[in-house]
Protein backbone atom coordinates (compact mmCIF):
# COMPACT_ATOMS: atom_id res chain seq x y z
CA UNK A 1 0.00 0.00 0.00
CA UNK A 2 1.28 3.47 -0.87
CA UNK A 3 1.58 6.34 1.53
CA UNK A 4 -0.17 9.47 0.33
CA UNK A 5 2.07 12.31 -0.78
CA UNK A 6 2.62 15.39 1.35
CA UNK A 7 -0.76 17.00 1.98
CA UNK A 8 -1.59 20.43 0.70
CA UNK A 9 -2.25 23.31 3.08
CA UNK A 10 -5.61 22.86 4.72
CA UNK A 11 -7.79 24.81 7.10
CA UNK A 12 -8.23 21.64 9.18
CA UNK A 13 -5.60 20.17 11.46
CA UNK A 14 -3.92 17.03 10.14
CA UNK A 15 -3.63 13.77 12.05
CA UNK A 16 -0.31 13.31 13.83
CA UNK A 17 2.05 10.83 12.15
CA UNK A 18 1.55 8.27 14.95
CA UNK A 19 -2.19 8.33 14.29
CA UNK A 20 -1.59 7.89 10.55
CA UNK A 21 0.49 4.81 11.33
CA UNK A 22 -2.41 3.44 13.40
CA UNK A 23 -4.82 4.12 10.51
CA UNK A 24 -2.44 2.40 8.07
CA UNK A 25 -2.19 -0.64 10.33
CA UNK A 26 -5.97 -0.90 10.78
CA UNK A 27 -6.50 -0.55 7.03
CA UNK A 28 -3.93 -3.29 6.34
CA UNK A 29 -5.56 -5.62 8.87
CA UNK A 30 -9.00 -4.88 7.43
CA UNK A 31 -7.85 -5.52 3.86
CA UNK A 32 -6.27 -8.78 4.96
CA UNK A 33 -9.60 -9.84 6.50
CA UNK A 34 -11.60 -9.59 3.25
CA UNK A 35 -11.13 -11.43 -0.05
CA UNK A 36 -8.76 -9.64 -2.44
CA UNK A 37 -11.59 -9.35 -4.97
CA UNK A 38 -13.39 -7.08 -2.45
CA UNK A 39 -10.46 -4.70 -1.79
CA UNK A 40 -11.53 -2.16 -4.40
CA UNK A 41 -15.09 -2.09 -3.08
CA UNK A 42 -13.94 -1.75 0.53
CA UNK A 43 -11.58 1.11 -0.37
CA UNK A 44 -14.29 2.88 -2.38
CA UNK A 45 -16.74 2.56 0.51
CA UNK A 46 -14.09 3.85 2.93
CA UNK A 47 -13.35 6.82 0.68
CA UNK A 48 -17.04 7.71 0.48
CA UNK A 49 -17.51 7.31 4.24
CA UNK A 50 -14.57 9.63 4.92
CA UNK A 51 -15.65 12.12 2.24
CA UNK A 52 -19.08 12.25 3.88
CA UNK A 53 -17.37 13.50 7.06
CA UNK A 54 -15.47 16.31 5.31
CA UNK A 55 -17.62 19.39 4.77
CA UNK A 56 -15.39 20.80 2.00
CA UNK A 57 -15.60 19.28 -1.50
CA UNK A 58 -12.29 20.92 -2.42
CA UNK A 59 -10.47 18.97 0.29
CA UNK A 60 -12.08 15.74 -0.86
CA UNK A 61 -11.00 16.38 -4.46
CA UNK A 62 -7.47 17.26 -3.31
CA UNK A 63 -7.27 13.98 -1.39
CA UNK A 64 -8.35 12.02 -4.48
CA UNK A 65 -5.67 13.78 -6.53
CA UNK A 66 -3.03 13.13 -3.83
CA UNK A 67 -3.88 9.43 -3.88
CA UNK A 68 -3.61 9.32 -7.68
CA UNK A 69 -0.27 11.16 -7.58
CA UNK A 70 1.01 8.66 -5.01
CA UNK A 71 0.16 5.78 -7.34
CA UNK A 72 1.83 7.53 -10.28
CA UNK A 73 4.99 8.11 -8.19
CA UNK A 74 5.05 4.39 -7.32
CA UNK A 75 4.69 3.40 -10.97
CA UNK A 76 7.50 5.72 -11.98
CA UNK A 77 9.74 4.50 -9.16
CA UNK A 78 9.17 0.80 -9.90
Amino acid sequence: MTAISTPTVSSQAALPFADLEQVYEQLAVTLDSVPEAQHTLLLAQLALALAHRIPDIGQVMEAINEAREGIQMDEEGS
